[in-house]
């Protein structure tokens, strides 16, 4: 699915950067090439990143 209309951004590209350590949405936009535009979907992609983050944390215990 499209999170970022503006850049193109699928969650699958959020997933991927989350998975190499990033936990902020502007970071992850910034890692994939361009920071957010209109930023509406900022608040989505940090749902995934910490979806991520979490998964990854209740593995660890």
């Amino acid at each position: 699915m499209y999170v970022c209309v503006c850049n193109g951004y699928r969650d699958g590209d959020i997933r991927e950067v989350a998975q190499s350590g990033v936990r902020c949405a502007q970071e992850a936009y910034l890692t994939l090439g361009n920071g957010p535009c209109c930023g509406t979907c900022l608040p989505c992609a940090q749902e995934i990143l910490d979806e991520i983050h979490g998964a990854a944390a209740v593995a660890a215990e």
